[in-house]
């Protein structure tokens, strides 16, 4: 089993001078939510997934491969590739015409259908309780303050994406 430390220090090269929402180093965010996940209990296991689970995105452009490569167990790099969203744009286009249709204005009908489609996504991690956990800890953590700018908070773009937080981690029930 890959430690906690080991993961820490793939992930620390991997996101290397990213940023997160809040404009500091992602490394820092990642170790917000494995302390939340510790906090609350959760085993090194899921603290270890909790750090690598953003390792293989566009923004990393790193491939299972090359995670397997810096020493990721092939399980856990399976793990984190569950774990990884791919928006389904095609899903999103259908359901939004939906409720276009039944009058909804365009831009609530698009941010609804993304919310919907995240949640059905989160729904795939219901059956491991790692994944579960973990996932749920990066969107509580998003929800936090010192990651939603206070002039975005008005936003309806900014209002959406909080509620697309707070349903998915509803959904997990972890």
């Amino acid at each position: 089993m890959l430690s906690y430390a080991e993961a820490y220090k793939i992930a620390a090269e991997v996101h290397k001078n990213q940023v997160d929402k809040a404009g500091g180093p992602y490394i820092d965010f990642l170790q917000n939510v494995a302390d939340f996940l510790k906090n609350k209990g959760e085993p090194e296991e899921v603290q270890t997934l909790a750090i690598l689970q953003d390792l293989i995105t566009s923004s990393t452009k790193k491939t299972p491969e090359e995670v397997i490569a810096m020493g990721v167990p092939a399980d856990m790099v399976e793990l984190i590739q569950k774990m990884t969203y791919h928006k389904d744009q095609g899903w999103i286009d259908e359901y939004s015409c939906k409720l276009m249709a039944q009058g909804v204005s365009a831009e609530e009908a698009t941010y609804e259908a993304r919310e919907k489609e995240f949640v059905r996504f989160v729904e795939t991690l219901k059956d491991n309780p790692m994944a579960a956990k973990a996932k749920s800890a990066i969107l509580n953590m998003l929800l936090e303050d010192k990651y939603v700018r206070r002039q975005e908070r008005r936003e309806l773009k900014t209002q959406f994406r909080l509620k697309k937080y707070k349903a998915a981690i509803e959904a997990l029930g972890v």
